[in-house]
């Protein structure tokens, strides 16, 4: 099986398992097949786009208002006047109008979304800031100083300069002194918080910030520029519906991660 037919098939959910895993398993390990991949993943959304669809539609409805046309003015004609229309070699005219339609269409519509999708636009349309939880136990107020104070107040510099000192930090510091990080755009510091509460995380049995640590991970990456890192997150946060943020990442975000990551290669 050539590997366009086999990228095809495998988007159309048409492999066997065995080939399902086969080249999912190459794509891991290549490049080349994994930016072919992601061409072919770029074309075929441009091609199930509606603009395209309703474009060739007009121009396969006006193809055939023309041939009945010609067949009326035909069955008015004598029979000694009639000659048989080239049917074969009309169609082949009307075919390549209808691809070249078609490939401009594409390009167009592939160019702007080419030259409109870029890193900061994408990070600044997924950050949404985190909300801790409102404190509901009725204890005793919490301290200014506090880690959740500080953040609450957006006093991300203090949280991090606080987390230097701390010799044995909780998953909870972690994810704050993460998310300060992200704030502050320090995101190489913001993946190494997340990166450490996911190890601690395997440690747990109950894990904590786990599925906050998959989404904001995920941006530190992007916003590091580390876009292949970020998709396999986005991939697994879209795949599940039970995720937390699985409503964040659509089909869609993921056509244009593909775009960004095929971008930077």
């Amino acid at each position: 099986m050539e590997t366009l037919e086999q990228i095809d098939r495998y988007l159309d959910r048409a492999l066997t398992l065995e080939e399902n895993i086969d080249l999912e398993q190459s794509l891991q390990t290549d490049t080349d097949l994994q930016n072919l991949f992601d061409r072919v993943t770029v074309v075929r959304d441009a091609v199930r786009s509606s603009a395209l669809r309703s474009r060739v539609r007009n121009l396969h409805l006006q193809y055939l208002d023309e041939i009945k046309q010609q067949d009326e003015a035909a069955s008015q004609m004598p029979d000694s006047a009639k000659v048989r229309p080239l049917r074969y070699t009309q169609s082949l005219r009307w075919g390549a109008r209808v691809a070249a339609s078609g490939l401009l269409l594409l390009a167009g519509y592939g160019g702007y979304r080419y030259g409109s999708t870029n890193i900061d636009s994408y990070y600044s349309d997924k950050f949404m800031a985190y909300q801790l939880p409102n404190n509901r136990g009725g204890g005793a107020e919490e301290s200014v100083t506090s880690p959740d104070a500080l953040y609450r107040s957006g006093n991300f510099a203090e949280i991090v300069q606080r987390f230097a000192g701390l010799t044995s930090p909780t998953p909870h510091d972690l994810f704050l002194t993460g998310m300060a990080h992200l704030q502050l755009q320090q995101y190489g510091e913001a993946i190494e918080r997340f990166v450490t509460l996911q190890q601690t995380n395997e440690q747990r049995s109950k894990p904590l910030f786990a599925q906050e640590t998959d989404y904001y991970l995920a941006l530190a990456y992007l916003g590091d520029g580390r876009v292949g890192d970020a998709y396999p997150l986005f991939e697994k946060i879209n795949k599940s519906p039970r995720h937390l943020y699985h409503q964040n990442v659509t089909d869609q975000d993921l056509w244009k991660l593909g775009l960004l990551r095929w971008k930077s290669n």
